[in-house]
C-alpha cells in the first residue's frame, strides 16, 4: 500500500465580537522512532479572558490512523494522557499555546496559555502517541501507516451556576422551579452533587420531563465543558464519511431507503440542492468505501444539513465528543446572567431576519444584506434554501447581539440549522445519560454505541430540536428562544430528511 500523509483544512469559526476565523492544520509528519505526529496549526481571532465570561476558545485535535494491512480501516490513534509529553513551538515570536491532554487519550486541546485576544500565528505541535500504540477500534500498526489530523474549534463553558428557564409563564415550553409558574431554577453545585431528582423539581408537570429521577451523574450544566463553536460543517462531515467502511457509509444513507454508496452521485441529503453531499467515486458493494464530496462552490463554510439524531451521534462518537442536553444548551447560551423572558441566545428579545441569497456565496466573505440586533436566518420562505456560512452575522465591529453570539462566544445557537439535544418528555427515560464522551469507534450497526446516549430518533426517544433553522420549522421564531421546549414530546423532525437539521457536540472532562 502506498504511504501517504493527508491534511485537514477546517472551515472557520468565531470569537467574541469579531470576525469568523480561518483554522488550518498542515500535513502531518509521523516519526516512527519517537512515536510522534507533528503538524502546524494557526487560527484567527482567538481569546482568553480573565473577566466577563472568563473563558477561552481552543481547538480539539484528534488523529486517525489507517493500517496498510487487514481491513485498512481508519481508527483513532490514542495519544499520551500526560500534557508534558506534547509540545508546541513557534519559529519566531512568542509561543502562545498550551497543549492539554485528556484522560482517555482521544486527543488534545490547544488553547492560549495567558489572557489575550488576537490571531494565533503558525505554531508547530508535536503529539506523543499512546505508549502501547493503542487505537480505537484496534488495528495492527506499522511504520507505513497513513495518518490524518482532524480539528474542531471549541469554546470553553466554565463551571458555575446558572438559571434554567427564562421566567415566562410556566408550561411545556419552558423549565420552571417545580410547580412555581414562571420561576427559573438556579442550578448550583449542590444540585449537581445531589442530582435534580423528580421532574417536578424542574418542570411544572412531570409529563414534561424525564419519568425517572435525574441522578448526580446526569450533567445539569453546572460543571465546565467544551462546546463546538459552530455546528458541524459540511467539510468535516465529508471527512467523517470518508473514514468509514462501506457498510458504515451505507448506514448513513439508509434513512433514504434505497441509497447505497456503490454508485456515483448518491446523495447524503436530498440531491440537487445547494447543501447536498454526494459520492464522487463509487464504492464496491460491501467491500471498498465510496469517496464523498460536496459542492465546493457553496459549501466550504456552511454547516452540514440533513442530519438525523443517529447521524449526529455517530459523528460525535467518531470525534471523541458527545451530544449536549437541553440544560447545557441553556447554560451555553445564557451563562450566569439573570434570565429574560423569551430571550434569544444573544441575550435579549430583539431579532432581525436574514433573508435573500446574500453576496459572495460560497466564500469566506459571504454576507447578507441585512444588519441589526439578533441577525438570524430563520425564514422558511427564502430563495437561498440552504444555510449561510457559519459566522455570517459577525464583523470586526459587531456586538454580541448583532453577531448572534451566546454569552460565551458560541455562534448560531439560534437559526441557520437546528440544534439536537438530549431531553424531552413523552415518557422516555434518559436518566442514564452521563458525561461519557465518544471513543472514536462506532458500533457493529454503524451507529454510536456510547452507553447512555439515546439510540432512537425523536423527542419520544430522548432527543429533540432546539434553536430553530433556516427552514423555519416550529412557528418561527419562537423556537429560537433559549428556553423554548415546544418539541419536548413526540416530534421526529430530526429524522434526517429535513434540510434544516444539523447539530454540534460538547466534550466533558474525563
Amino acid at each position: 500500500m502506498k504511504k501517504y500523509i493527508s491534511f485537514f483544512l477546517i472551515a472557520l469559526s468565531f470569537s467574541l465580537n469579531t470576525n469568523a476565523n480561518n483554522l488550518t492544520i498542515s500535513t502531518p509528519i509521523y516519526n516512527d522512532g519517537n512515536k510522534t505526529v507533528t503538524f502546524n496549526v494557526s487560527w484567527d481571532n482567538s481569546w482568553k479572558l480573565s473577566s466577563g465570561p472568563s473563558n477561552w476558545d481552543g481547538v480539539w485535535v484528534f488523529i486517525k490512523r489507517q493500517a496498510c494491512s487487514n481491513t485498512n480501516i481508519w481508527a483513532t490513534a490514542l495519544v499520551s494522557t500526560t500534557s508534558g509529553d506534547h509540545t508546541t513551538s513557534v519559529a519566531s515570536g512568542t509561543n502562545l499555546l498550551s497543549v492539554d491532554a485528556v484522560s482517555d487519550g482521544m486527543g488534545v486541546f490547544l488553547r492560549r496559555t495567558f489572557s489575550g485576544m488576537g490571531n494565533i500565528a503558525t505554531h508547530t505541535i508535536t503529539l506523543k502517541l499512546n505508549g502501547s500504540m493503542t487505537t480505537s477500534p484496534s488495528i495492527t500498526p506499522s511504520s507505513a501507516d497513513n495518518f490524518r489530523i482532524f480539528g474542531m474549534e471549541m469554546v470553553y463553558v466554565p463551571q458555575g451556576q446558572f438559571y434554567l428557564g427564562d421566567g415566562r409563564q410556566s408550561n411545556s415550553y419552558n423549565f420552571s422551579n417545580g410547580n412555581n409558574a414562571g420561576t427559573p431554577l438556579l442550578i448550583t453545585a449542590a444540585i449537581q452533587a445531589a442530582g435534580l431528582g423528580a421532574a417536578t423539581n424542574y418542570t411544572s408537570n412531570p409529563m414534561y420531563g424525564c419519568p425517572n429521577y435525574l441522578p448526580a451523574s446526569y450533567p445539569t450544566g453546572f460543571n465546565g465543558f467544551w462546546c463546538m463553536k459552530y455546528e458541524a460543517t459540511s467539510v468535516s462531515y465529508v471527512d467523517f464519511l470518508n473514514t468509514l467502511t462501506y457498510d458504515q457509509q451505507a448506514v448513513r444513507l439508509s434513512k433514504w431507503g434505497t441509497r447505497y454508496p456503490n454508485s456515483v452521485n448518491t446523495y447524503f441529503g436530498n440531491g440537487g440542492q445547494k447543501g447536498s453531499i454526494y459520492t464522487s467515486v463509487a464504492g464496491t458493494f460491501n467491500t471498498i468505501p465510496a469517496t464523498f464530496t460536496y459542492n465546493t462552490s457553496y459549501m466550504n463554510y456552511t454547516p452540514v444539513i440533513y442530519l438525523s439524531w443517529t447521524d449526529l451521534t455517530a459523528y460525535l462518537d467518531w470525534a471523541g465528543l458527545r451530544p449536549m442536553n437541553d440544560f447545557e444548551f441553556e447554560k451555553a447560551c445564557r451563562g450566569p446572567l439573570n434570565p429574560i423572558p423569551n430571550e434569544y441566545p444573544w441575550g435579549n428579545t430583539l431579532i432581525t431576519q436574514a433573508t435573500g441569497t446574500g453576496s459572495n456565496n460560497g466564500t469566506f466573505q459571504e454576507r447578507v444584506g441585512q444588519s441589526g440586533e439578533g441577525l438570524c436566518f430563520y425564514s422558511w420562505n427564502d430563495q437561498n434554501w440552504a444555510p449561510y456560512r457559519s459566522g455570517f452575522a459577525a464583523t470586526a465591529i459587531t456586538t454580541r447581539s448583532q453577531a448572534g453570539a451566546t454569552y460565551y462566544g458560541i455562534m448560531e445557537m439560534g437559526g441557520n440549522v437546528s440544534e439536537q439535544v438530549v431531553g424531552g418528555g413523552s415518557g422516555y427515560d434518559y436518566s442514564n445519560f452521563t458525561t461519557a464522551n465518544g471513543d472514536g469507534a462506532l458500533g457493529a450497526d454503524g451507529n454510536a454505541n456510547t452507553d447512555g446516549w439515546p439510540r432512537g430518533i425523536g423527542a419520544n426517544q430522548g432527543n429533540y430540536c432546539k434553536g430553530g433553522d433556516f427552514n423555519g420549522y416550529g412557528g418561527h421564531p419562537t423556537i429560537i428562544q433559549v428556553s423554548d421546549r415546544q418539541f419536548y414530546g413526540g416530534n421526529t423532525y430530526n429524522n434526517g430528511q429535513s434540510n434544516g437539521t444539523g447539530g454540534r457536540g460538547v466534550r466533558s472532562f474525563q
